[in-house]
C-alpha cells in the first residue's frame, strides 16, 4: 500500500467499533506502514493500534506496538515531532496496562515505569500521572499504605496536558481509599463522578460499578440501587469494561437479586470462553461471576443451566482457572497479594436479604429428571413474596426488628398491633400524610414475617400514597414504590406495573434519568399497564424525555410517537398530541433521521396550526425547512423556500401577537439564502 491507500484504510478502520475486527485491520495497516516510507504515518497507525489493544481488552499486546513506536520516535524526531504529546499520552496508557499483566516480570515493569518518568522529565511534563500509576502498582502488589503515600505525592504535583481528566483521577483516588478499607473516603472522591459533575469516555461507567458495595456498606442503599440501574446499561456493551460488568453481577449476588445477576451473566456468556480478554480483565470478570455462582450453590441451585453448563460445573471450571491465574500473579509479584484479594472477594456474603431493584428477578428452574420438580413453576422467584421451595426462608437472613413494641411478643399480638397501626395510618392518609407514613412504616416492620404477602403489599401501596402526598419527597417515593412493586410481584401484575411507573416518574422528576429509564423500560415491557390512553401518553412522554437526557434519541423518538398514537383521536388532548409530535421530530433530528424528522416537524406544525399556536407552528416549519436545505438527501425543488415564504405570508396576517416570530422567520430565511449561496460557491 502507498501512503494514500494507508490513510484511506486507516480512516475506515477508525470508524469501526473497538474490538477484534478493528485490531486486525490496524495490525495489517501497521505491517503495511512499516514497509512504506512515511514514518509519521507509521507512528499514527501504531498509536491507534496500541489504543485499540486497550479498548479491546488486549493490553498484553500493546508493549510490542509501543516499543516500535518509541524507536521510530527516537530515530525520526523531526518526522514524529507533531505526535509528541500523543506518543507520551499513550505511553502512559501502555505502562498502566503492564501493572495487571503477570506475563511481564516486575523488573521489566519497573523499567517501563522508569522510562515513562524519564521521558516525562525530559519533555517537562508534570509527574502527576506517573506518581498516580506508581500508586496503583503499589496497591496491586499489596502495599496499600505505600500506594496512599504515592497518591498524595501525585495530588501535590501540578496538573498539565498529560494528566488524566478529573473523572479518571477521582476513580483512582477512590480506589486508593477503598484499598485501605475506607468506604467513606472512597465515596467522597467518587461523589462528583457519581453525581455526573465529572465525566469522560468511561466515567461514570467504572465508578458507578466500583461504588456499588461501598454504598451498601455505608447504608446508602437507594443510591446503590441507582448506581446499578444507571451503571449497568453504560458498561454492558463494552469489551474493555468487563471488570465493571462483573461488579454488577457481584452486586446482584449480594443483594438477593441472584436472578438478575444470572440474566447479566447469560447476556455475557460469550465472555466466559473468549480468549481475547487480557489476564487482568479476565480474572476480575470470572471472580465476580464466581461470587454469583457460589451464592446460587448456597441456595441449592447448583443444577441451574447457565452458558451451556450447570452452575456447579461452571463454578468448578472457573475456580480452577482463578487458582491458576492467581498463581501466575503471585509468582510474578513474589507475594500472595492477588490471591488473598481474590479469596476475600469470593468469600463475601450477602449484605442485604433483598434489595428490590424495580426489575423482575427470576432464576430458570427445573431438572427434567427430578421428580421433585414435577408441577413446579418454570422459574424460581427470588426475593420478596417468594414461595418457591428451592429458596427456603431459613436460607435468608430475617429482616425483622430486634425489638418489638412494648407488650408485643407473640405472632397473634403482632397481628393485632399491625392492624391497629394500619388503621391509624389509613385514617390519616388524607389529612396528615406524614403521620400516616410513620404508622404504616411501623406496621410493615412489625408485620413482616406474620402478615400474608398480599396484606404486606397493600400496606406498601398505602405507604406510597402517603409519601406521594408530601412535597419534595421524590426519591423517598421512588424507593417506596420500588419496594411495593416487589411485594406485588407474583400477586398482581397491574399493581406491580403501576408502582414501577410511579418510581420511574419520581426519578424522572428528580432528573435521575438513568434510573428512570431502567424502570420505564421494565414497566413498558409488561402487558397491561393499568392507565387510560391519555395518562399512558404522558408516561411515554416522560420516558422519551429521560431517554433524550441520556442521548438515546432514536428510542426517545419512538416513545414520543407511541404516545402520540395513543391520543391521536382524543379531542381533549390535542395540545399533548402536538407536543408529542414536535418532541418526536426533535429527537429524530438529533439522531440524523432527517427525512423522518421533516415529516414529523410538518405534522407537528399542522397540529399546532389547528390549535392556533402560531409560535410553535412557526418553529416547526423553520426546523423542517433547515433540514430540507441542509439535511441528508435534501429535497430538490427548494421546498424549504416555498414553506418559509408561505409562513411569512401567514404570520404577516397575524398582527402584533406574532411580530417576533415574523421577524425571526425573515432573519432565518435570509440566513438560508446566504447559506445556499455559500454552499453553491463551495460546490463550484
Amino acid at each position: 500500500m502507498d501512503p494514500a491507500e494507508i490513510n484511506e484504510v486507516l480512516a475506515q478502520a477508525l470508524s469501526l467499533p473497538h474490538g477484534r475486527l478493528r485490531v486486525e485491520r490496524l495490525e495489517t495497516l501497521a505491517a503495511a506502514a512499516k514497509a512504506a516510507p512515511d514514518r509519521y504515518l507509521e507512528g499514527r497507525v501504531l498509536i491507534e493500534l496500541a489504543e485499540s489493544y486497550t479498548y479491546a481488552s488486549e493490553r498484553d499486546l500493546a508493549p510490542v506496538a509501543y516499543g516500535r513506536l518509541l524507536r521510530i520516535y527516537d530515530e525520526y524526531p523531526a518526522e514524529l515531532g507533531p505526535l509528541t504529546d500523543s506518543v507520551h499520552w499513550y505511553l502512559k496508557w501502555m505502562t498502566w496496562g503492564l501493572i495487571d499483566n503477570p506475563a511481564i516480570p516486575l523488573p521489566t515493569v519497573h523499567r517501563w515505569f522508569d522510562e515513562l518518568e524519564k521521558r516525562y522529565r525530559q519533555r517537562g511534563y508534570s509527574l502527576r500521572p506517573v506518581l498516580a500509576l506508581r500508586a496503583e502498582l503499589a496497591r496491586r502488589l499489596g502495599d496499600a499504605e505505600h500506594g496512599a503515600r504515592l497518591q498524595e505525592e501525585a495530588l501535590a504535583a501540578p496538573r498539565d496536558g498529560m494528566s488524566d481528566c478529573d473523572a479518571c483521577e477521582r476513580n483512582g483516588w477512590g480506589a486508593g481509599r477503598a484499598a485501605l478499607g475506607d468506604d467513606l473516603g472512597a465515596l467522597a472522591h467518587w461523589q462528583p463522578v457519581l453525581d455526573g459533575e465529572r465525566t469522560c469516555a468511561e466515567e461514570p461507567h467504572r465508578v458507578l460499578a466500583r461504588a456499588l458495595l461501598p454504598l451498601l456498606r455505608t447504608g446508602r442503599v437507594a443510591d446503590a440501587r441507582g448506581a446499578h440501574l444507571t451503571g449497568y446499561p453504560l458498561v454492558r456493551q463494552s469489551e474493555s469494561l468487563r471488570p465493571a460488568v462483573a461488579l454488577h453481577i457481584e452486586f446482584c449476588a449480594l443483594t438477593g437479586n441472584e436472578g438478575r445477576g444470572l440474566e447479566i451473566l447469560t447476556e455475557h456468556a460469550r465472555w466466559l470462553t473468549d480468549p481475547g480478554a487480557d489476564v487482568g480483565a479476565r480474572l476480575a470478570f470470572i471472580t465476580g461471576v464466581c461470587v454469583l455462582l457460589r451464592r446460587l450453590v448456597t441456595l441449592g441451585l447448583g443444577y441451574v443451566q447457565v452458558a451451556g453448563a450447570t452452575v456447579d460445573s461452571l463454578l468448578a471450571e472457573l475456580d480452577a482457572e482463578i487458582a491458576e491465574l492467581c498463581a501466575r500473579y503471585d509468582l510474578r509479584n513474589g507475594n500472595a497479594a492477588v490471591s488473598t484479594r481474590v479469596t476475600t472477594r469470593l468469600a463475601r456474603q450477602p449484605l442485604l436479604e433483598r434489595l428490590p431493584l424495580g426489575l423482575r428477578s427470576v432464576i430458570p428452574a427445573g431438572r427434567p429428571d427430578d421428580a421433585a420438580c414435577v408441577g413446579r413453576s418454570a422459574v424460581v422467584p427470588v426475593g420478596d413474596g417468594s414461595s418457591a421451595g428451592a429458596v427456603s426462608t431459613a436460607q435468608r437472613t430475617a429482616s425483622f426488628p430486634e425489638e418489638w413494641p412494648d407488650g408485643v411478643v407473640t405472632d397473634e399480638e403482632r397481628m393485632t398491633e399491625v392492624q391497629r397501626l394500619a388503621e391509624l395510618g389509613a385514617a390519616r392518609l388524607a389529612d396528615a400524610p406524614e403521620q400516616a407514613e410513620a404508622r404504616l412504616r411501623e406496621a410493615l416492620a412489625v408485620g413482616t414475617g406474620v402478615l400474608p404477602a398480599e396484606h404486606l403489599a397493600r400496606l406498601s401501596s398505602q405507604l406510597v400514597i402517603a409519601i406521594a402526598a408530601q412535597p419534595d419527597r421524590e426519591l423517598d417515593l421512588a424507593d417506596a414504590a420500588v419496594r411495593a412493586a416487589a411485594r406485588w410481584e407474583g400477586l398482581s401484575e397491574p399493581d406491580l406495573l403501576h408502582h414501577t411507573v410511579i418510581a420511574a416518574r419520581a426519578f424522572h422528576r428528580r432528573r435521575r434519568h438513568g434510573e428512570a429509564v431502567a424502570l420505564f423500560e421494565e414497566a413498558m415491557a409488561g402487558e397491561g399497564v393499568p392507565y387510560p390512553p391519555a395518562e399512558l401518553a404522558t408516561v411515554r412522554a416522560q420516558f422519551g424525555e429521560s431517554l433524550n437526557a441520556l442521548h438515546r434519541y432514536q428510542e426517545a423518538a419512538r416513545q414520543f410517537a407511541l404516545g402520540a398514537q395513543l391520543i391521536e383521536h382524543d379531542l381533549d388532548r390535542r395540545d399533548l398530541h402536538a407536543e408529542l409530535a414536535m418532541s418526536a421530530a426533535i429527537a429524530l433530528d438529533y439522531c440524523d433521521q432527517d427525512a423522518a424528522a421533516v415529516a414529523a416537524y410538518q405534522r407537528a406544525a399542522d397540529l399546532f396550526g389547528e390549535l392556533g399556536n402560531a409560535t410553535a407552528r412557526a418553529r416547526c416549519v423553520r426546523s423542517a425547512a433547515w433540514l430540507q436545505l441542509w439535511g441528508s438527501g435534501a429535497a430538490p425543488g427548494r421546498p424549504w423556500l416555498r414553506a418559509m415564504r408561505e409562513l411569512i405570508d401567514e404570520l404577516s396576517d397575524g398582527g402584533s401577537a406574532v411580530a417576533e416570530e415574523l421577524a425571526q422567520t425573515r432573519r432565518e430565511l435570509s440566513e438560508m439564502l446566504d447559506a445556499e449561496d455559500g454552499y453553491g460557491l463551495a460546490a463550484e
